[in-house]
């Protein structure tokens, strides 16, 4: 059984230690208050882990025949990192030669931004146990957050080396590749990470990103889908902002790709035609329709797909999505001009009006 409990310095009882190691805050003192309490507990067939700092000791207890780390570890899973920080710095003291510990502790040290005791610990996990990919992934990820992406990738190539089966190396190693604005090479690994993690969103979403910097047609479109894919899948995953600004990028660099002149000539069309519309069924109608598209669009209309066809309550007929986005358009042109719609068709739209009220 697992116990914890913390004392204040200066509630602790000096005549308790030699008289050469009473002086607070001292090595000697805190050895011989670690020897204290493991004497203490040994007697009755417990061990224990014991901290000393400049305001308490810490002592945590546990059976003898238990391994340390692994009753630290349930404070690990917990999140209380800061809190495990000081046994595994006392467990290490014990065993120098522990790598798992060494990365434990280095973890802990890189997520609570330490990054130069993290790649310390890691750095010396991996001289124990050379095969130890963990804690090349741990360099890895604590160079990258240090904003060294040459170390970092170094690293990550090594972790993929000793075990390139991994998914997460995969993954990380595709990530920093983007990151270091070689996506064709991150896309590589990023496509063995999704093999590997078909559902892992962070894979599907790292892929989309790299697909999307290769900038061509077919890596848009396939872009495109796996960022729906997020959207659609994993609703509560961080990145499904992103992934839904990604798709809008995407969507606006289709229209532009699509223009004549500068002139997207079925967007053109399809202004002109919402202009007739709104002077048949009047002002209240047409905010009517704008207001039904608006809804409509909050679950994604695909402007990219002229297959893809739409119906509205407010309006007869079958519409593709980007022909809804202009009729949209059209509309708030004239209830509130200065609404962001996420795409701009003013070129088209004054070209519209123009020949529109000169008919």
């Amino acid at each position: 059984m697992i116990s914890e409990f913390k004392i204040p310095l200066h509630r602790f009882d000096l005549n308790l230690l030699p008289a050469d190691a009473r002086q607070i805050g001292s090595e000697a003192f805190k050895m011989a208050v670690g020897v204290h309490f493991a004497a203490e507990y040994a007697a009755s067939g417990q061990s224990a882990i014991v901290t000393v700092d400049d305001k308490e000791i810490g002592v945590m207890t546990y059976p003898r025949d238990a391994d340390a780390l692994d009753m630290i570890m349930p404070m690990l899973k917990a999140g209380k990192l800061a809190e495990a920080v000081p046994y595994l710095e006392a467990v290490n003291k014990d065993e120098p030669d522990n790598a798992a510990v060494l990365y434990n502790l280095g973890l802990c040290y890189s997520e609570l931004g330490q990054f130069d005791e993290a790649i310390i610990r890691l750095k010396r996990a991996v001289q124990l146990d050379p095969k130890h990919a963990h804690s090349w992934i741990g360099i890895g990820n604590a160079y990258h957050r240090m904003r060294k992406p040459e170390q970092a990738l170094e690293a990550f190539t090594e972790a993929l080396r000793l075990n390139p089966k991994d998914a997460y190396t995969q993954r990380n190693l595709g990530g920093m590749l983007l990151a270091m604005k070689r996506p064709a090479e991150g896309v590589a690994y990023l496509r063995n990470a999704l093999a590997l993690m078909p559902d892992d969103p962070q894979s599907i979403y790292g892929l989309a990103l790299g697909l999307s910097d290769l900038d061509t047609v077919d890596a848009d479109r396939e872009a495109d889908g796996l960022f729906n894919r997020i959207i659609k899948e994993h609703p509560t995953s961080p990145v499904v902002e992103q992934a839904e600004k990604a798709r809008t990028r995407l969507a606006h660099k289709g229209l532009q790709e699509g223009a004549v002149g500068g002139l997207r000539l079925d967007v053109l069309a399809y202004i002109t035609d919402a202009l007739r519309t709104f002077d048949k069924v009047g002002p209240k109608d047409m905010q009517r329709i704008a207001l039904e598209i608006a809804l409509k669009g909050q679950s994604g209309l695909d402007i990219n797909n002229p297959a893809k066809q739409y119906t509205l309550k407010s309006l007869p007929g079958e519409f593709s999505g980007l022909q809804l986005l202009a009729i949209m358009y059209a509309a708030f042109q004239r209830v509130d001009p200065t609404a962001d719609l996420g795409a701009d068709f003013s070129k088209e739209y004054a070209v519209a009006l123009k020949a529109y009220k000169g008919r």
